[in-house]
């Protein structure tokens, strides 16, 4: 591990480090400047809130039955004509 990342490299790495989708050594250092910069470590808890928040969200919204009804239409007329 190199020099400590700064606040430039963290922002354009948060997203993905909430998805837990870096790799070990780059998520230690994510969490590392988060754990040494306050303003930083509170957009983390901000996004991860707001990401959770629209994970519940989304869970909760159903496709209406119509539309569903088309989607499916559709699909199967583009298959009918391969």
């Amino acid at each position: 591990m190199g020099q400590p990342i700064d606040c430039r490299e963290a922002e354009a790495r948060l997203q993905d480090f909430l998805k837990l989708e870096l790799t070990p050594e780059l998520a230690v250092e994510v969490r590392g400047h988060l754990d040494r910069c306050r303003r930083c470590f509170d957009h983390a808890r901000f996004e991860e809130s707001f990401v959770r928040m629209l994970e519940a969200r989304a869970r909760q919204e159903v496709c209406p039955g119509r539309v569903r009804d088309r989607i499916l239409q559709a699909l199967r007329r583009e298959a009918e004509r391969g």
